[in-house]
């Protein structure tokens, strides 16, 4: 795993980029969205996962990364798709975007399988994986009381950052898991991890690194 001081994150020759989430039309979001795009790959396309929100948030969401110079993109819908179509049309993806919205557990539950399957193919081969809001904290060690995906080792991702709620919620998932760190993220803000262990902030570029008791 590529590690820069206390981030470690899965291997891959793509970027991993955690946002706080943010009004797709705003200039912080425009700024993250233009520099995710600088690291994609030409020629392959967008895939758009929405299970944590409802789909008329990700096509406006959608509609504002085409118009930023996106490659072509779609909307998945991996809950119903069959297991063959999932893993080939997020494996050939060049940027895969897993959306922000109120159930991150929903969103957590669904990419299990073939979902996961085939955004470790893409992510392993070179595409970027975009979380955002509750997209980025499935991303982590842990989501509320269940493991997350530990795509970012040991870290507990708290997006809107600048909340109270957000706040409490962290500290008090922190209180239940010592071993682990919190990575608070603010609304308009991203950190943005590289295959080559680069870590840049970007937007609002408000980060907050919260270290459990225990963690090493």
């Amino acid at each position: 795993m590529p590690q820069a001081n206390v981030f470690r994150w899965r291997d891959g020759a793509g970027w991993l980029i955690l946002s706080g989430g943010d009004d797709p039309n705003s200039a912080d979001s425009t700024e993250i969205e233009a520099e995710t795009l600088a690291r994609l790959a030409p020629g392959d396309p967008l895939a758009y996962i929405w299970a944590a929100g409802n789909v008329e948030d990700a096509d406006e969401r959608l509609t504002a990364l085409e118009e930023l110079g996106a490659p072509t993109g779609f909307l998945v819908d991996i809950m119903t798709e069959d297991d063959e179509t999932l893993r080939r049309q997020l494996s050939e993806a060049a940027l895969i975007v897993l959306g922000d919205g109120p159930d991150g557990a929903q969103l957590r539950s669904s990419l299990l399988g073939a979902a996961l399957d085939g955004i470790s193919a893409a992510y392993e081969r070179g595409a970027v994986i975009l979380g955002v809001g509750s997209g980025s904290a499935v991303l982590g060690g842990f989501l509320g009381e269940k493991d997350g995906l530990k795509w970012v080792e040991r870290a507990i991702i708290q997006p809107h950052y600048e909340l109270e709620a957000s706040a409490a919620a962290l500290r008090a998932q922190l209180a239940n898991h010592p071993e682990a760190y919190g990575l608070g993220i603010g609304t308009g803000s991203a950190l943005a991890l590289g295959p080559q262990g680069e870590v840049a902030a970007w937007g609002k570029k408000q980060i907050t690194v919260a270290l459990g008791s225990k963690i090493a």
